[in-house]
């Protein structure tokens, strides 16, 4: 039996499908997140410390509940992350006036991060355009490639955060039948 036109590009499709997500989950991962761990040992952060100042570089001001919605954390743990980042000289934190329950977040200028990231960002920077030229990327292909790299990005923040909505939502969820099981003044037939 010969497989018809459709059915090849179905075929093809799902194998270029997959391979992406072996590219973007076995190996792009790990090695992104291992790169990220090395620059934020370097700088003396944890990983969710330097996301925070990565955040903060590419978007400006940014609000806390906006900083925790990104990096899937509480408002307490914001608050503890952001009053170390400001201790160290990293940020700035400013209350907008009547918004008691977040904070505007600012970037500073901080010389030896500034410097250590600026290092790595050139050494990176050169490596990738050996790269470019090794495999002759110029031109339009590398915009091809940019574009399934951010779409990647973008769809796996997508699939974290439902992921993380679906975990807070079933706690909420276990929560509320411990304090059912646990309330005796209600019929146990009427819980």
């Amino acid at each position: 039996m010969t497989m018809s036109a459709v059915e090849r590009v179905d075929d093809e499709a799902a194998r270029a499908t997959d391979e992406l997500l072996t590219l973007l989950l076995d190996d792009l991962g790990p090695t992104l997140q291992r790169y990220r761990d090395e620059v934020a040992r370097r700088l003396g952060l944890s990983p969710a410390e330097l996301l925070c100042l990565d955040l903060c570089r590419r978007h400006g001001t940014m609000t806390s509940n906006r900083i925790g919605q990104q990096l899937g954390l509480t408002r307490s743990a914001v608050w503890k992350l952001l009053h170390r980042l400001e201790k160290a000289g990293h940020i700035d934190r400013r209350a907008p006036q009547g918004r008691e329950q977040e904070v505007e977040v600012r970037l500073r200028p901080h010389a030896r991060r500034d410097a250590v990231l600026a290092d790595l960002r050139a050494t990176l920077r050169r490596r990738v355009t050996d790269l470019v030229v090794d495999h002759d990327l110029r031109d339009r292909r590398h915009a091809a490639v940019a574009i399934a790299l951010v779409g990647m990005a973008n769809r796996l923040f997508s699939q974290a955060q439902t992921l993380a909505d679906a975990a807070a939502n079933e706690r909420l969820l276990a929560a509320r039948r411990r304090a059912r099981a646990a309330d005796t003044s209600t019929p146990w037939w009427a819980r």
